[in-house]
């Protein structure tokens, strides 16, 4: 197994390029953006065995700091979005998968690393390859359009308000525009941050304007801003980001005053008969902004399409006492300090967000007065 780092790129780009299909979720100028805004050190795992090919980007990330943790302790987690195992072919020898996974036991025990989580790709599988270190978890379901169908069949897969709310839109003068200069990338961002807010997104979605900039300088023609104006007022967004044969819907939102209005369906169907004139395939519009399953962002997605794929994470504790020991050293921290967990099934539980006591006590509170 070679370790790769973002400082080794042509070898990290040489590396995707022996696997199938990857994303650029998987690419090193995405995990070089990722390091830069302080989300963990990046490596690509990369397992050679005769004509086959496993490879694997992570990020590491120091636990110093924490509540019990020792010297030389890490975790490592994956890139925001869909990251994951990518392979060589779409069946791997399990003799080449044992030794995978055997080599990064090693790497993992040589590096301190006592949890692990990542994302898993919805349109990748890749669970075959992970089995048997830690767990797979289904949480729920993203929507792709199939743009290797005609443009007619696939907007026969729209809900009937769907193309009702389109045609709408396009009556009232609405228009798409195919930003590639960037000059609505201010007023997208705020759009994008008033979104973040109105949906009480948690603080690492807020990306800064640099981050965006950082996108466009690092993925060049891969990024996409798309809009949509009503008398030259952006009033949704998107940013999509095309790698291979996919279009990844990356980040978006709408106006809180045009919400009524419902640009964003709009938005969608003209960026997907854009795409029809490339040589795209899929065209992932992801998942809820939950894990519920009547999640109100999912419903509105199912209605451009019913091709849903199922979207897993990967867990694994490798150092059992150490984990223990820091969820327990953690969680007395929280009493200690008058704080309490936002959720009960974070992983890796010791760093699962908190807020002040009293405010649990106050939504409790309200949600008494409300029964």
């Amino acid at each position: 197994m070679q370790v790769l780092t973002t400082h080794q790129r042509l070898a990290w780009t040489t590396a995707l390029e022996q696997c199938a299909r990857h994303d650029f979720y998987h690419l090193p100028e995405y995990h070089s953006l990722a390091e830069e805004f302080g989300e963990g050190k990046a490596f690509l795992f990369h397992h050679v065995e005769g004509d086959y090919s496993i490879a694997l980007p992570l990020l590491l990330r120091s636990l110093a700091g924490l509540p019990g943790a020792e010297a030389g302790w890490h975790d490592v987690t994956s890139v925001y979005g869909y990251a994951g195992p990518i392979s060589s072919h779409q069946q791997i020898p399990e003799t080449v998968v044992c030794n995978f996974q055997q080599s990064l036991r090693q790497h993992m025990h040589d590096m301190g690393v006592v949890t692990l989580f990542s994302r898993l790709h919805p349109l990748f599988s890749q669970e075959s390859i992970l089995a048997g270190m830690g767990e797979c978890q289904a949480l729920s379901r993203t929507v792709s359009i199939d743009l290797t169908l005609p443009s007619e069949m696939q907007r026969a897969e729209y809900r009937k308000s769907h193309k009702e709310g389109i045609n709408k839109l396009r009556r009232k003068g609405l228009t798409f525009v195919h930003d590639r200069n960037g000059l609505y990338l201010e007023s997208f961002v705020e759009i994008y941050h008033e979104t973040m807010r109105r949906v009480e997104a948690a603080p690492g979605y807020f990306f800064p304007l640099a981050y965006f900039r950082r996108l466009f300088d690092t993925l060049g023609e891969r990024v996409h801003l798309f809009v949509c104006l009503q008398e030259e007022e952006v009033v949704c967004g998107g940013i999509f980001i095309q790698c291979g044969a996919i279009l990844q819907y990356h980040l978006g939102g709408t106006r809180n005053a045009a919400l009524k209005l419902a640009p964003m369906k709009l938005l969608l169907d003209d960026i997907r008969l854009w795409a029809n004139g490339t040589d795209l395939e899929f065209y992932h519009l992801g998942g809820g902004a939950t894990i519920q399953p009547n999640d109100s962002l999912l419903h509105f997605k199912l209605g451009f399409s019913g091709r849903t794929h199922k979207f897993s994470v990967w867990r694994w504790v490798l150092l059992e006492d150490a984990y223990r020991r820091l969820c327990k050293e953690k969680s007395s921290w929280n009493q200690r300090n008058g704080l309490d967990p936002t959720s009960s099934g974070f992983f890796p539980e010791y760093r699962t967000p908190t807020v002040p006591r009293a405010a649990v006590q106050e939504q409790a509170d309200l949600e008494q007065v409300c029964q």
